[in-house]
């Protein structure tokens, strides 16, 4: 599967799941001074890592709708694809 339709964005579901391990690592780092911890509050890590699910969840969406706009996926393809991801909820 090679994706591409929407290659002007350069495979930006690849950057969207690239930004989420970056912040995850972020806040795994939320402390570490030599890490460049930010020092956020509890709350708002909390916040942050309800959000994580969400964000690779979009990535893997957008993988699927690329697939499907460039012929990887037919249309019954990509509906399994996306109820498949509705059913891991």
């Amino acid at each position: 599967m090679s994706g591409g339709h929407f290659n002007e964005n350069g495979y930006i579901y690849f950057k969207v799941e690239q930004f989420a391990a970056e912040l995850e690592n972020a806040i795994n780092f939320n402390e570490d001074d030599e890490e460049g911890g930010a020092h956020l509050s509890r709350e708002v890590l909390s916040i942050l890592c309800s959000k994580l699910p969400l964000i690779r969840e979009a990535a893997r969406v957008m993988r699927h709708i690329d697939y499907l706009y460039s012929g990887d996926f037919g249309e019954e393809s990509f509906m399994n694809a996306v109820l498949m991801l509705d059913s891991n909820d």
